[in-house]
């Protein structure tokens, strides 16, 4: 019995995990247009500001540019489906690489996201994320030789 409802809190978490994990990679691979695979057209974002709409995300998220890189880091998930919608939360550590005075840093951002997705024609997208940001740090890096 204990397998089964295992498993079951397994497979519920596969969904959000996998669209956590491929909004991340989107990001940092700044693939921004590929964003409508993982978020429906109506897709919001509240929090640290305010965007409607998957348009008007895409455009907002031409901001990481100004970074040399970033890097998500994806960690707890947890939520539940309540028939074609599931409510939860995803926590991720946000790196942003910079150069200032001719120095490497990095801008890391501790989020805890409040997913909603739901499913579709079969198809499950994020509807909105709710953005709440609990810490910041700036640091330098220390670069490694290239060979």
């Amino acid at each position: 019995m204990k397998k089964n409802i295992i498993s079951s809190k397994v497979s519920s978490l596969a969904v959000p995990s996998k669209l956590s994990h491929l909004y991340a990679s989107i990001i940092d691979q700044r693939k921004f247009s590929s964003l409508n695979t993982i978020m429906w057209d109506e897709f919001s974002m509240r929090g640290h500001y305010e965007i409607d709409g998957l348009d008007n995300f895409i455009a907002a998220m031409q901001q990481l540019e100004n970074y040399k890189s970033t890097m998500h880091q994806i960690s707890n998930i947890h939520g539940a489906w309540q028939e074609k919608i599931y409510k939860g939360q995803t926590y991720c550590v946000a790196s942003h690489m910079f150069e200032k005075d001719d120095k490497p840093y990095k801008l890391d951002m501790g989020i805890i996201y409040s997913d909603v997705i739901e499913v579709k024609d079969g198809t499950a997208k994020f509807l909105s994320r709710d953005f709440s940001l609990k810490w910041q740090k700036t640091d330098s890096l220390d670069l490694l030789e290239k060979n």
